[in-house]
């Protein structure tokens, strides 16, 4: 628990912490700064990983897309451009054929 100091830096009127949500999507945050019955505002955000876990999760997902995309070129590749059709022939008087 990091105690963060007013911006008269006379006393704290913040606490950063971190905790985990139980199975009944309940947190509990122990031993903060504030006398009981203090009326405190309460901000909740997911915790950001650190560097090795997102490198980790960054690492399969750019796997998992490198393998899909040499799977799609595979499926093209014998695909090929037609001849360039003149507008003349695929439009008459406004209508297409």
């Amino acid at each position: 628990m990091t105690r963060c100091p007013n911006k008269r830096g006379s006393s704290y009127d913040h606490v950063r912490t971190s905790a985990m949500v139980q199975a009944e999507g309940e947190v509990r945050v122990v031993g903060v700064p504030f006398a009981p019955g203090t009326e405190v505002e309460v901000t909740i955000s997911a915790k950001v990983r650190s560097n090795e876990a997102s490198t980790l999760v960054d690492d399969e997902a750019l796997t998992a897309a490198r393998a899909r995309m040499r799977e799609l070129f595979r499926t093209i590749k014998g695909f090929r451009m037609g001849s360039k059709i003149p507008r003349e022939e695929l439009y008459e008087r406004g209508s297409l054929r």
